[in-house]
């Protein structure tokens, strides 16, 4: 159905620059008079709404937060699909879909004392993309954004600094360092699917290059 759009979903770390890279690259391929359109989740629709302000709150579960936000992106599915059928962009960037509600999921849970282990994790990805076979789009590249911790507080610091964190997980050390393993281990899964992207300072630009020629190169493979 979507066989003329190359999608493409953004993943990564609170504070390693993945929007900022994101954007970036849209302006890269856009320059290059190709069709890039872009959709983020949590959306503004009632279901995206709904996880952002009740699913953040402090003393809601991992679990009911997972499933929140997991709903948001199933839900606002349909809505990607039409928008790359009337408009029938090269590409597509979804800004985090249902892999980023599963890999927080279990961060959280991990984070708090549950055994959760990367078999676990790998059965519920498989579950969830079983069960949701004709629901999700099914992405043609992942792009994981990583950065050095260090690096990943001082961006957090300045984005405090401007009224911008929303959510006290992207402070949390331990829950960050759960959720970049489970990304570790989405990406060691599937690594002909993903990109890994260290997004260190001053290297915006070259990380660009390199996404922007490895879309090309495989959206042609597509053809």
């Amino acid at each position: 159905m979507h066989d003329s759009t190359f999608i493409v979903v953004w993943e990564g770390l609170d504070g390693a620059g993945k929007t900022t890279l994101l954007n970036r690259t849209l302006t890269s391929l856009t320059s290059m008079n190709y069709k890039a359109l872009t959709y983020k989740t949590p959306s503004d629709t009632p279901s995206g709404i709904f996880a952002r302000k009740y699913g953040n709150r402090s003393e809601i579960d991992h679990m009911t937060r997972m499933l929140l936000f997991l709903a948001n992106t199933s839900d606002d599915s349909s809505i990607m699909k039409r928008e790359i059928e009337s408009e029938k962009p090269n590409f597509y960037f979804i800004d985090r879909y249902y892999l980023c509600s599963i890999v927080y999921g279990l961060a959280l849970s991990k984070a708090r004392g549950e055994e959760v282990g990367e078999q676990e994790f790998k059965k519920l990805i498989e579950l969830i993309e079983k069960i949701g076979f004709t629901v999700f789009l099914r992405p043609d590249l992942y792009v994981i954004v990583d950065v050095e911790e260090e690096e990943r507080r001082r961006r957090l610091e300045m984005k405090e600094s401007q009224g911008g964190i929303e959510d006290e997980i992207e402070k949390n050390i331990e829950i960050q360092k759960q959720v970049r393993r489970f990304y570790r281990v989405f990406y060691e899964l599937r690594p002909q699917q993903t990109i890994w992207i260290v997004n260190a300072e001053g290297q915006l630009e070259h990380n660009t290059e390199i996404i922007v020629d490895r879309l090309l190169e495989l959206a042609k493979l597509k053809e």
